[in-house]
């Protein structure tokens, strides 16, 4: 058995995006969120460690010239035991600024092998489809685009080429909420949903180059619990229209420009036996700080029962002499080595998200899997195209002074237009 699973060929990986996400490096040292040594790029360090993605992994910005302090960064901050974090550079260390770096790097890539896409949310269009019409699996971040048209795009493009297209929402792995979208599928038609989530005002210093002009907090957060909410509704109801509000005020006075600080989406649903319900989904990056860095919980009521859940707190708390009172989650993504020094990450949902997406890559490439196996299992392209529906319709509401938006479906059941 071991020789038939040394056979089996592993993709490359290269990454594309060069900020807190993937680097954990922010341009002035490590970040000071709970992500200082990033997630996406040690990830793939560890996941080059176990073999489960080839020996070459690509980390692609515009601006060739940081990769030298994001490598000092590595060296100084990711020191397991038996994890390389040697990486190549798109574009090269010598050159400053490159917008179509991501290109480059495509071609430097094969048919078969995977990327990550952690970039400013106007970006992802562009690079997911060179990366599917170069034949690459994609792993995006949410939100996949800002509109409806761009997501159905996209999917037509992957089914075309044949790879994988999947959305990087880490929340789906989270073993509360699996379970937690388990049991609502056992409770009949649905009734309400309300979702909170939240950063602290310090990072609109991290996110000031995007914040309020390529995207919005609705689209940066929100999207975690709408697309929690949408996989829990599969075959139970669908959205049909949504409102948007927002609060402003705070964000523009840091930022020096307009930015929303709060949106809330008030969507309708209709139950496919009868009936409606109602979700109220608020996201806000002007929260104060906390025991927290991202305050995140939902609540909802179904027909025959109700279901909590608070994912920041877990009833684990650090206080230590110089520090914030903390609550802790390593559930998420645990950063502290074990007693020899190696990573022990490996069960958090931060990192089974990616690790499902390689192993899912891996049985396409090898022909043990079709890539329309994983719209049920998986957050794919097609099956999240209710989540862009509702935030692109929340954006045009906002636009609009709160009109009612409609989401328009296709005969096999997919969100096709918004009116």
């Amino acid at each position: 058995m071991a020789a038939v699973a040394n056979a089996r060929k592993v993709p490359n990986t290269v990454l594309f995006g060069t900020g807190e996400y993937t680097t954990g490096w922010t341009g002035g040292g490590s970040s000071k969120s709970d992500k200082s040594i990033g997630v996406v790029g040690v990830v793939h360090f560890d996941l080059r460690t176990r073999g489960l993605v080839g020996p070459r992994i690509g980390l692609c910005g515009r601006n060739g010239k940081k990769f030298g302090q994001i490598r000092e960064h590595f060296n100084k901050n990711i020191t397991f035991k038996g994890m390389s974090t040697e990486f190549e550079c798109y574009p090269p260390e010598d050159v400053a600024n490159k917008d179509d770096a991501y290109l480059d790097a495509l071609q430097a890539f094969e048919p078969g092998d995977i990327c990550s896409v952690f970039t400013p949310d106007d970006t992802h269009y562009e690079i997911c489809l060179a990366a599917l019409e170069r034949g690459l699996h994609v792993m995006v971040t949410k939100p996949v685009v800002k509109t409806l048209k761009e997501h159905l795009t996209l999917v037509q493009k992957a089914k075309e080429k044949g790879v994988l297209l999947q959305v990087e929402v880490h929340k789906r792995f989270d073993p509360v909420y699996s379970d937690a979208c388990a049991r609502i599928k056992d409770l009949g038609r649905f009734n309400f949903f309300t979702s909170y989530m939240s950063q602290p005002k310090l990072q609109l210093q991290t996110f000031k180059a995007w914040a309020g002009i390529s995207s919005d907090i609705s689209y940066y957060l929100n999207s975690h619990h709408i697309d929690f909410h949408v996989w829990a509704m599969t075959g139970i109801a669908q959205p049909v229209s949504v409102r948007a509000v927002a609060s402003t005020g705070i964000a523009e006075k840091i930022l020096g420009r307009p930015c929303e600080d709060t949106i809330t989406l008030t969507v309708v649903w209709k139950n496919t036996e009868g009936g409606t319900g109602t979700a109220v989904y608020t996201a806000s990056w002007t929260a104060g700080e906390s025991d927290v860095h991202s305050q995140q919980r939902f609540f909802c009521l179904m027909e025959k029962g109700e279901i909590t859940a608070d994912q920041c707190h877990r009833g684990y708390t650090l206080g230590q002499d110089g520090e914030r009172f903390a609550s802790l989650n390593p559930l998420y993504i645990r950063n502290k080595p074990d007693a020899q020094g190696r990573y022990c990450g490996r069960n958090g949902y931060g990192y089974l998200s990616f690790e499902s997406f390689v192993e899912a890559a891996t049985a396409i490439n090898n022909g043990e899997m079709k890539v329309t196996d994983y719209d049920f299992d998986l957050p794919t392209g097609r099956s999240t195209l209710k989540m862009t529906a509702i935030l692109e319709a929340g954006r045009i509401s906002l636009d609009e002074k709160g009109r009612e938006v409609t989401i328009v479906y296709d005969e096999a059941g997919d969100p096709a237009s918004l009116e």
